[in-house]
């Protein structure tokens, strides 16, 4: 399904991504970002690279008339997942229908129904999700978000919040309501410039990961510093109610 509308905006984002765990200034990844959108609709993929040209992960994610899509590849990985959500409505629950093949499941395809009471969200699209928004967050609205994990076929309840002062900028904090999701990753911060929904940098969970030897996953925890600035300002000059996931 491709979008047949003329954006409003049109961005190309290029960012390295580095660990915060270490003390170097040696990137981790390259992440360049597509990014085409009006007041209703949009499309966005981005790409994640490490050394040479090799794709590490391809994200994609598309609204188009009410109807929400979102999919991952880990070429390295053998895996990719997808899920579709086709009520923007959210009053009395959503359905996502979610898409999984990888070693785990034998290369076969497991479908898993999901209910949503919150407006679907990924990583790669949080900052049209905060753009939309931007207006009840800068008056104090905590705005509630359901977060896909595509990679077990569940979301988690995640909270948005606006934090004008802070020692390190002003950002919109996402925070997991699950005690134990927010022991181990924290609260991922989107940074702003001044009240304006300019994003600079992003910190916190990066969407890249890796199988440890033992079998387990390395997660990654990191700051994505945006080479261009995501100016989504236009997007946000218009009637409160069309919702982003």
């Amino acid at each position: 399904m491709k979008p047949s509308f003329k954006p409003k905006i049109s961005l190309q984002i290029q960012a390295l991504a580095y660990d915060r765990a270490l003390r170097n200034r040696r990137p981790l990844f390259a992440m360049h970002q597509v990014v085409n959108a009006d007041d209703k609709s949009w499309h966005t993929e981005r790409v994640w690279t490490a050394v040479g040209s090799e794709t590490v992960a391809l994200e994609r994610a598309q609204k188009y008339a009410g109807s929400v899509h979102v999919s991952t590849e880990l070429p390295t990985l053998n895996e990719y997942s997808a899920a579709d959500c086709d009520d923007s409505s959210y009053t009395s629950g959503a359905q996502v229908m979610t898409r999984l093949s990888s070693t785990r499941t034998n290369g076969e395809v497991r479908k898993r129904d999901l209910d949503i009471a919150h407006p679907l969200v990924t990583l790669a699209t949080l900052p049209l999700f905060v753009a939309e928004n931007w207006e009840r967050l800068l008056s104090g609205e905590d705005i509630p978000a359901s977060y896909l994990v595509l990679k077990v076929q569940r979301t988690a309840t995640v909270d948005l919040r606006w934090v004008p002062n802070h020692t390190q900028g002003a950002h919109v904090a996402v925070t997991p309501r699950n005690w134990l999701l927010r022991a181990i990753f924290g609260s991922t911060r989107l940074y702003t410039q001044g009240n304006q929904p300019v994003f600079l940098r992003q910190e916190g969970l990066l969407d890249p990961r890796d199988l440890r030897p033992n079998g387990r996953w390395k997660e990654y925890l990191g700051t994505l510093e945006f080479e261009t600035p995501w100016d989504l300002r236009s997007l946000c000059a218009k009637e409160s109610g069309n919702e982003l996931a």
